[in-house]
């Protein structure tokens, strides 16, 4: 088979998963379909780095999208409103008298740093553990703190690709956030067998 084929293939492929990433965030009513869609992107994804053979990309993606339903669900809505907490006291802080603010701002920062860890190795860990749900906070944690590395890389990775998507927006409507979960993946399977 010629490069160009395989590149086509390629291209295809990761398309697809773009679609069926939109389609099944509306089959979940956007709402419940957001976190379980996002976390069956990474499982594909990962799929993929392990070379493991896909006979079918629909069924594939499907199974991990009910797989994961619940855990993505409760994680990604919890932390998602961590996160808005955590915006909404950086807005505000500015108005608390001065004596609270030097508080207000390092707390933030402290919480700011933990979410960033969260962020970087939440889906990866969803995907690639089968725990309960306290087990895969501690096991995202474990793994921020444990590799400065990883969350280094995992930042300028991601600050590329949105300097690329910046200069080229077209390319979200055929690679979406497939890019953002093929860096975060390598970077976390590496992680998690040291972890191991």
């Amino acid at each position: 088979m010629s490069k160009t084929v395989k590149l086509t293939d390629w291209i295809f492929e990761i398309f697809s998963l773009q679609i069926l990433w939109i389609t099944h965030i509306f089959k979940g009513f956007i709402v419940l379909g957001i976190f379980p869609s996002i976390a069956a992107v990474f499982a594909v994804v990962r799929h993929w780095l392990l070379k493991r053979e896909v006979e079918s990309l629909y069924n594939i993606f499907k199974q991990y999208y009910k797989e994961n339903f619940k855990t993505a669900n409760i994680l990604g809505w919890f932390f998602s409103s961590i996160t808005f907490i955590v915006i909404m006291n950086f807005i505000y802080t500015a108005y608390y008298p001065e004596q609270i603010q030097i508080i207000m701002y390092a707390a933030v920062i402290f919480m700011a740093i933990i979410l960033l860890i969260v962020w970087a190795y939440l889906f990866p860990a969803i995907v690639h553990y089968k725990l309960s749900v306290y087990e895969l906070f501690l096991v995202v944690l474990k793994a921020g703190f444990s590799s400065l590395k990883g969350i280094i890389f995992q930042l300028i990775s991601a600050v590329i690709i949105f300097v690329i998507i910046f200069k080229l927006p077209g390319l979200v409507l055929i690679f979406g956030i497939i890019p953002f979960a093929f860096t975060q993946t390598a970077i976390s399977i590496k992680v998690f067998h040291e972890l191991n």
